[in-house]
């Protein structure tokens, strides 16, 4: 459908194709059309609205898709659908460390899991399709305010003053009197009421409340600003949410800083609630809960002076010293290390004795540090344990008979033992619970002693340069609510020749604007305005 300008029969004026009503005189002037597209022809005072008005290129038809009612509501919908579904089980950023995702989903969650993470819903939120979603109610967002917004702002910034006699009496708010001369009276005190005057002869128009109008195009951009802001947070260097798992004395490089930072733990430190930590806490502790009350990393902060240099091994600087703790991170540059939690499953060392056949320990203890062991440990004189196999974190036997880690942290170490006196020797697998003889009639046992923990801090490193969008879009947005909730758009026409003849029209709460017009009116000697909706109440009655 291609309109053609509409030349109005009244003033003369010609307007734009799809114009309903005169942008002169205001008259209807496309009755036809306006029936079947448009309902409230002073939404947009009667202009055009592109996407009502043309549809015959590709650009046209993509462009009435996007300003659709319809389809913004069905995408916010369809959002609103795929976030609650990620809402189900954890993402994978929430799942412990080291733990491959396929397996967690599936033992924690069953059937329900596995096709959890095969259909991709672990990593929901900085997936291909929902971002895509993201930007499909942007890009409608952005058309149905430009379709609807320009139209509004030409409409609303030519006024013409003088207005045709049907369109005073096509307003919902309408008075006819034979008092021409209290006009001036009239225009006074509209004035006083902070409305603004235009006079054109005879002719009067009183506006108040524009404003109003823009809230929902305010609110666009806002919700655009938004959108626009967590979009942001999935190119690179915008956002990061990283886990740092520093052991207690090493140092690690943290991540996303392309090696130019380095952390050292010196020492992590817990706190815990104790008996005279009062009567709030009693109940916990004679439950016998550890209440912890702190937990710190005292932390090495080093920069790279080598991180330029392709290939080369780390310069580290001291740069600062700082003590990490809860709801109090290390800042530097854009980044934020917050304290995140601690990891005690690791074990540090295990300290083994060894005894004969009579249960006797024989020679000394010996201890194996499970981030480095060493081959073979000597025991006594002529005796030694050499270690055959070891697994950190032990999972199974293989078909080789060799053991199979879970993973390279030590959490669940298992070895396999040769104790040798000089004359023979015997082979042992030693678990935390658990101790097998491999080879038969072994006259010597491994037996546990103790065990030393591997702290390790884990913290979190934080960047979000997204926040500034992210804050200016939702002000803007809360402006716009403001706006479009609590300012009324309200307009009066009076024209003065031989009757005085006034109209009025809002955007919102008429009530109230029939009050403030009744007020004037009454003050003035003039009757009350007449509502169309009041009088179309009455006929029903009557009926």
């Amino acid at each position: 459908m291609e309109l053609k300008e509409i030349k109005c029969e009244s003033c003369g004026h010609v307007n734009p194709p799809g114009t309903q009503l005169c942008q002169s005189c205001g008259k209807m002037i496309n009755s036809d059309y306006d029936k079947n597209k448009i309902k409230d022809l002073m939404r947009y005072d009667g202009s055009a609205v592109r996407s009502k008005t043309k549809s015959k290129s590709i650009f046209d038809k993509i462009w009435i898709f996007f300003t659709s009612i319809k389809v913004g509501v069905s995408i916010i919908l369809a959002i609103a659908i795929a976030a609650s579904i990620g809402t189900i089980f954890p993402q994978e950023y929430f799942i412990p460390l080291g733990v491959d995702p396929a397996e967690y989903y599936q033992e924690n969650y069953g059937t329900l899991g596995y096709l959890y993470y095969s259909l991709g819903f672990h990593n929901l939120y900085s997936s291909w399709w929902f971002l895509t979603l993201n930007g499909m109610l942007a890009l409608s967002i952005i058309a149905a305010s430009i379709d609807r917004g320009v139209p509004l702002f030409k409409s609303l910034s030519k006024q013409r003053v003088k207005k045709h006699d049907s369109f005073f009496r096509r307003q919902r708010l309408f008075l006819n009197t034979d008092r021409p001369d209290d006009t001036g009276r009239l225009i006074d005190a509209f004035s006083k009421k902070r409305y603004k005057v235009r006079q054109e002869g005879d002719n009067y128009l009183l506006e108040k409340g524009r404003l109003s109008r823009y809230g929902p195009y305010i609110n666009h951009t806002g919700l655009i600003i938004l959108l626009f802001g967590s979009m942001l947070r999935f190119f690179p260097g915008m956002y990061v949410d990283e886990i740092v798992h520093i052991p207690e004395g090493e140092t690690e490089e943290l991540p996303t800083t392309e090696g130019q930072y380095y952390v050292k733990n010196e020492a992590f430190s817990l706190d815990t609630y104790d008996e005279d930590a009062g009567e709030v806490f009693n109940e916990a502790l004679s439950s016998n809960t550890m209440l912890i009350s702190n937990y710190q990393t005292d932390i090495t902060f080093y920069e790279n002076n080598s991180a330029d240099i392709v290939g080369s091994s780390p310069d580290l600087e001291a740069v600062d010293e700082y003590s990490i703790r809860v709801n109090h991170p290390y800042r530097f540059g854009s980044y934020e290390l917050y304290q995140s939690s601690y990891d005690n499953s690791q074990l540090k060392s295990m300290t083994f004795r060894l005894e004969d056949a009579d249960g006797n320990t024989v020679g000394d203890n010996f201890t194996v540090n499970l981030g480095d062991p060493e081959s073979s440990y000597d025991i006594a004189e002529g005796v030694s344990v050499n270690m055959r196999a070891y697994s950190p974190d032990f999972l199974e036997i293989d078909d080789n008979g060799t053991l199979v880690s879970a993973t390279p942290v030590p959490r669940n170490p298992a070895f396999v033992f040769e104790v040798d006196d000089g004359e023979e020797s015997e082979l042992s697998l030693l678990q935390i619970m658990n101790s097998t003889d491999i080879t038969e009639d072994n006259d010597y046992s491994i037996r546990f002693v103790e065990a030393e923990e591997h702290i390790a801090t884990v913290l979190t490193l934080k960047k979000d340069l997204t926040i500034p969008f992210i804050a200016t879009g939702f002000i803007i947005f809360l402006i716009g609510l403001f706006t479009g909730s609590y300012i009324n758009h309200r307009r009066i026409w009076i024209k003065a020749d031989d009757n005085l003849t006034l109209a009025a029209h809002t955007n919102k709460n008429y009530f109230g604007m029939k009050r403030e017009i009744n007020e004037i009116l009454e003050s003035n000697g003039l009757g009350a305005v007449n509502d169309k909706l009041d009088d179309a109440d009455k006929d029903k009655n009557k009926e």
